[in-house]
């Protein structure tokens, strides 16, 4: 688990609390479910207006991304690449076929298996560099559906401050009622605020960060079992390798 993220969302929430506090509000009048109905749901509703259920299931799954995050141990893929390329060397790129699946990953294992029934190493490269571009664009599609929500969310927050507005104005007989239905009314605009730049965007920025870094460590696979192909010297392939940590 990343408790880094989770950190994050708790101080940045305790900040909104302490202030609050420091300032001589009431913490109750935070806390009101209908304004994190209308943001959180209303705010979804929309975003799914507009994508794909696909996209949106995809988009909703990759969201564990940001607490149980993939593994791209690049120092460790380079070792690997390099033991199998010396081995190569010795015999042949047949002598690996027992040893794909010590690479413990979909993408490059596919690839080594494809490397070593012998496709053509050029047109192989080709192929898998343009299929991990295609990988890295579907993550960004579905981290725009997730930032989507939060591009909606702080126009529903104003949304539901007008309702809770509306509202208030039915107890203008009563002042007290009033002002408390004032108060109440804004929190949505809150909610809408920091539902986007607290915990939707921050966690948006993440994900495109492990986008970009599956992206990074797909294309080292590719060059390093293209390298193998080709039967490029091991320490040779290393070297050109290591720009990618």
């Amino acid at each position: 688990m990343d408790f880094l993220t989770l950190g994050g969302l708790i101080v940045a929430f305790a900040s909104v609390f302490l202030a609050n506090w420091l300032g001589g509000g009431e913490v109750v009048l935070l806390l009101n479910l209908p304004s994190a109905i209308i943001v959180v749901v209303g705010s979804l509703g929309a975003a799914l207006a507009q994508s794909s259920l696909h996209e949106a299931i995809a988009a909703l799954r990759m969201l564990s991304w940001s607490l149980f995050p993939p593994v791209f141990d690049l120092s460790g893929n380079r070792r690997t690449l390099n033991q199998l390329a010396h081995k190569a060397r010795r015999f042949s790129i047949i002598a690996l076929e027992n040893d794909v699946q010590s690479l413990n990953n979909e993408f490059a294992i596919r690839a080594m298996q494809m490397a070593v029934d012998g496709a053509d190493p050029e047109l192989l490269s080709d192929r898998l560099h343009d299929e991990a571009e295609r990988i890295r664009d579907r993550r960004g599609s579905y981290i725009s559906f997730l930032e989507s929500i939060g591009g909606y969310a702080p126009t529903l927050g104003i949304m539901g401050s007008v309702l809770g507005l509306i509202q208030a104005m039915a107890n203008l007989d009563s002042p007290e009622a009033l002002g408390h239905g004032i108060a109440v009314a804004f929190v949505s605009t809150l909610y809408g605020q920091g539902f986007a730049n607290l915990v939707i965007f921050p966690i948006c920025r993440k994900l495109y960060r492990y986008a970009d870094l599956e992206l990074l460590n797909n294309q080292m696979f590719i060059d390093g079992i293209h390298g193998i192909a080709i039967g490029k010297h091991p320490q040779r392939l290393d070297l050109e390798l290591s720009g990618y940590e």
